[in-house]
């Protein structure tokens, strides 16, 4: 099929367009420079032109804590942007995907979130994407799936930060009192054309390696697989204030994913592939 892939510059964008393209599928990878996806008329000129199978919305603001004070920036981005595109989906009949965060909720759950369970983002970014997922519906087909802590071995994402940071001798100080599910970029890549390729049923999906830890843990394994002798202090979230709140527990129960494209590999896994990828 023909896919189109916004936000073509990005860390997840990249792992998209390179999925799909081992599939055989046709994608048509749009970076900022290309589509700006603020511009209403931009976007339904851009679909219009391509008339994809379905629209891969990568575009997105991230700058978590930036989003506090840049709400409006974020909402446009996030939610505006997601309206302009979902409505020219449904013009040319393209499925639209709108990759959204375990951020929407609120971390006050001691068991893993399932699609349908109550949103209450605590932070800006968070109200921003679910907005957004609201934005989608307008499509008509379309498929929101959430994920949580996003990495990858190659790029500026968490990741290899702590690895480069070890490598300089920086000390390194890491949040122990927050748990999620790392998913590498690759893996949620590999879930999204699952969705598309097995016509999953519109909806709300939810896509992260199997597994959870802490930010602590996720450094601490980093360290490990690739050899860096260095320390990590945990710390809690009080020791490491940040602009934008984070939910304290966002494991995401991907159940009714895994029934749609099989299982999910652990997140160790995904760390040591990604690790091992070519960069």
């Amino acid at each position: 099929m023909r896919v189109l892939v916004t936000g073509a510059g990005g860390m997840l964008a990249r792992a998209v367009r390179e999925e799909f393209a081992r599939r055989g599928h046709d994608v048509v990878a749009l970076d900022r420079a290309a589509l700006d996806v603020t511009d209403e008329a931009a976007v339904r000129r851009a679909l219009h032109e391509h008339r994809p199978a379905a629209v891969l919305h990568c575009a997105a603001y991230t700058r978590v804590d930036d989003a506090e004070a840049e709400e409006a920036l974020a909402f446009a981005v996030n939610a505006e942007a997601a309206r302009h595109v979902a409505r020219a989906c449904r013009e040319v009949g393209a499925r639209f995907v709108y990759p959204s965060t375990d951020y929407v909720f609120d971390g006050r759950a001691a068991t893993p979130y399932h699609p349908e369970a109550p949103t209450s983002p605590l932070n800006a970014y968070g109200r921003s994407k679910r907005a957004g997922e609201a934005a989608a519906a307008e499509a008509g087909d379309h498929l929101v799936v959430r994920t949580s802590w996003l990495f990858d071995g190659r790029g500026r994402n968490f990741v290899t930060t702590i690895l480069e940071r070890a490598r300089r001798g920086e000390r390194l100080r890491v949040v122990e009192d927050q748990r999620g599910s790392p998913t590498w970029a690759g893996t949620l890549a590999w879930i999204l054309a699952g969705l598309l390729e097995r016509r999953a049923p519109s909806g709300i999906y939810h896509a992260a390696n199997r597994g959870e830890t802490t930010w602590y843990g996720l450094a601490a394994e980093a360290l490990r697989l690739v050899g860096v002798p260095a320390e990590v202090e945990p710390v809690t979230s009080a020791e490491f204030p940040r602009p934008a709140a984070r939910p304290a527990y966002s494991v995401l129960d991907c159940s009714t994913t895994e029934a749609v494209v099989g299982p999910i590999p652990r997140w160790e896994d995904a760390l040591a592939g990604a690790l091992r990828a070519p960069r």
